[in-house]
């Protein structure tokens, strides 16, 4: 959000000024994305408890205070409360970004499967020689 930062009224010992009849956008509302697989898909490298939780609760708090930070910031743009606009910055960077991050680590991981279908992986070896496996 841009504000116009060299004349206007002080708002917490901040000069800002804000056109008249400035027109926000509407604020986005983010979901948690569903997974491309089981959350079991991945066992048994990552359990699907762990993957439940980390999908579920995890990644589903950085979606709930993404989505009640941009709320909160809609709310002090109409205000044109300047002061919590530059304090919500840091809640929307913090859990936007969260929220992104896990997005994509869903999309890249994927069940062995599929793994091994389109490529051989090292790690998947039924023995290993220098421990006598």
């Amino acid at each position: 959000m841009a504000v116009v930062a060299f004349a206007g009224r002080k708002v917490g010992g901040i000069g800002v000024a804000f056109k008249k009849g400035l027109q926000c956008r509407e604020i986005q509302s983010f979901s948690l994305p569903e997974l491309p697989y089981e959350y079991s898909a991945l066992e048994p490298v990552i359990s699907g408890e762990i993957m439940s939780l980390h999908h579920q609760k995890h990644h589903q708090a950085y979606v709930t205070n993404y989505n009640k930070a941009l709320e909160q910031l809609e709310e002090a743009s109409a205000k044109l409360n300047a002061e919590a606009i530059v304090s919500l910055q840091s809640a929307i960077n913090f859990n936007g970004g969260g929220h992104i991050n896990h997005s994509i680590f869903w999309k890249n991981l994927a069940p062995v499967k599929e793994v091994v279908s389109h490529r051989k992986v090292p790690w998947q070896r039924q023995s290993i020689p220098s421990l006598g496996l």
